[in-house]
């Protein structure tokens, strides 16, 4: 509940939010009876509490007169009461373009909600552009390409697909080519990725992703990421060579096969982090504090209910905080959880390098620590099986690294990165099951503080267990 967006539960319920986009997304009833909508999925909520809630729509639509059937996806605000009618008017003024199915910009004043049609996109100006571009790749490669791949070489096919929409942030297109080469007959495909941003954080990316590229790390092998190929200006796009594999989350890594690959994990880590950066941002154990501060404070606020937990645990995190090492400046992934790390070939490679930082080497280990732990208690599998994954991960990573990280200060960053990331989470991504393990993720956290210990995944883990598995 939130009293300044009461539509909240309007806007999340799909099948009422199939009704009303069909009757507001296009032009007039003779067009609308054109149209059905068959499924509507909501493929992403971000919520600010009493001020916003964005949510993208992925919607199949049927022409009843033709039979085609496709895609679209619709990216939404929905504000306070009276909020959505100018900024209705102020988009409506941008230049947009039509989508593949119904209007560019619509308006559902009954939910104060004003919606973009992709690739139309509130902040992402460039996006209708740089998708053209994508697609347009399927008949004339950029020269960027063409001097990748070598003289010789022709495009017999292509295809491109979005892989993955951040609305107001950013899109990931995917195109491959299939090349044929003209003097040897031989053929090679060439997948290639477009991530298009809102701001300039590309340009930023593009110059750390050259710096890893030409790394001795990269060149001897010991690190894998993605090679750049092209930073396009003028369309805030960013191409880069994809990587053949899959990411570390669909391995079952509480399982005892699971050890090589948290061993490659901790080395891959390991190496990222010794690897020296030039002209990244810094990120400081002041501004973690100030970011517990404002996310306790939105927690207690939006779940009053945990403040009895959650006001002894912050205090106890702002006193710990002091007593815990300084420690060396490493290069930091900024991002880091098994969805970031790829397993390819034999080896596991980073991706999704917007958020590279330098700091303290805790702050990305807390977070992959932090992140297991919490799909160990979404997938209700028992904390003390993590234990030994954990140790060997942490043990694994010591071993490669020059300095030492001892266990009261991986204890610590993990108790942060559960509150600051993982329960924040639970709010601002308003899905039903994250919710639920709000409390846990939180009682979690009170224990790992209390001990400065990563024991307590094995001591006393029965009452986190439980209260993981309850309705």
């Amino acid at each position: 509940m939130d009293v300044r967006l009461p539509q909240l539960s309007m806007i999340l319920d799909t099948e009422t939010m199939r009704k009303t986009l069909w009757n507001g997304m296009f032009e007039s009833a003779s067009v609308q009876n054109r149209f059905l909508i068959r499924q509507c999925d909501i493929i992403q909520i971000r919520y600010k509490p009493a001020s916003s809630c964005m949510v993208s729509y992925r919607l199949n639509v049927e022409n009843v007169e033709t039979g085609e059937r496709g895609e679209q996806i619709l990216c939404g605000r929905a504000f306070p009461d009276g909020r959505s009618l100018p900024q209705w008017e102020k988009a409506s003024t941008q230049a947009l373009v039509q989508p593949r199915f119904g209007k560019p910009l619509i308006h559902l004043p009954e939910v104060e909600m004003v919606l973009w049609s992709f690739p139309n996109d509130r902040k992402m100006h460039t996006l209708p552009a740089s998708s053209h571009a994508a697609c347009s790749t399927s008949s004339i490669p950029p020269n960027w390409v063409l001097a990748h791949v070598g003289t010789g070489w022709q495009v017999a096919d292509t295809k491109s697909r979005v892989m993955h929409y951040v609305g107001e942030h950013t899109c990931t297109v995917q195109t491959s080519f299939e090349l044929i080469h003209s003097s040897q007959d031989t053929r090679q495909t060439l997948t290639i990725f477009g991530k298009t941003y809102y701001n300039e954080e590309g340009a930023q990316t593009d110059l750390v992703m050259r710096q890893l590229w030409d790394s001795e790390a990269r060149r001897s092998g010991r690190l894998g990421v993605a090679r750049p190929l092209w930073y396009d200006t003028r369309l805030k796009t960013l191409w880069q060579e994809g990587i053949q594999g899959t990411t570390l989350e669909n391995h079952s890594i509480e399982t005892p096969a699971s050890i090589p690959l948290l061993k490659k994990a901790a080395q891959t880590i390991a190496t990222f982090h010794t690897t020296p950066l030039s002209n990244i941002p810094r990120i400081t154990m002041a501004e973690q504090l100030s970011k517990l501060e404002s996310v306790a404070s939105v927690l207690m606020r939006c779940r009053p209910t945990c403040r009895p937990i959650l006001a002894p645990l912050q205090d106890r995190l702002i006193a710990q905080a002091k007593i815990i090492s300084r420690g060396p400046t490493a290069t930091l992934h900024g991002d880091l959880h098994m969805k970031n790390l790829f397993l390819t070939h034999d080896r596991i490679a980073l991706i999704d390098l917007d958020n590279v930082r330098e700091g303290h080497p805790g702050l990305d280990l807390g977070s992959f620590v932090a992140g297991v732990l919490t799909t160990a208690l979404a997938k209700q599998v028992p904390l003390s099986h993590m234990a030994s994954p954990v140790q060997v991960f942490h043990q694994h990573y010591h071993q490669q690294t020059p300095w030492g990280l001892d266990q009261p200060t991986l204890a610590w960053f993990t108790a942060m990165a559960l509150v600051v990331e993982r329960a924040h989470r639970c709010i601002t991504r308003l899905k039903h099951n994250q919710q639920e393990h709000l409390e846990a993720l939180l009682s979690l956290a009170d224990r790992i503080s209390e001990s400065l210990s990563l024991d307590s995944l094995t001591d006393g883990v029965a009452e986190t267990d439980e209260m993981s598995r309850q309705p």
